[in-house]
């Protein structure tokens, strides 16, 4: 893990960017102290819903009268 202090991070910001889009952490420095890192960002995986309809119809037979989780979400959607 690189460090670097805080005046060599504001001029070569750019580059440590960089680093960081690679998948390098640095660490900032101030009087020798780390007071901040920078990291990549976590992966973000796509969020899955449940499929309440089915689940809906699993428990209450056909009968069920509810939505799916999707057209719930499309129809907030609309609205905005």
């Amino acid at each position: 893990m690189k460090s670097y202090s805080i005046m060599q991070a504001q001029h070569n910001l750019s580059r440590l960017l960089r680093e960081v889009e690679l998948g390098e952490e640095i660490l900032i420095t101030r009087r020798k102290e780390v007071v901040a890192k920078i990291s990549p960002p976590p992966t973000l995986d796509q969020i899955q819903f449940p499929d309440f309809l089915a689940r809906g119809k699993r428990t209450w037979g056909e009968g069920w009268k509810g939505s799916s989780t999707d057209q719930l979400l499309n129809e907030g959607r609309e609205e905005r």
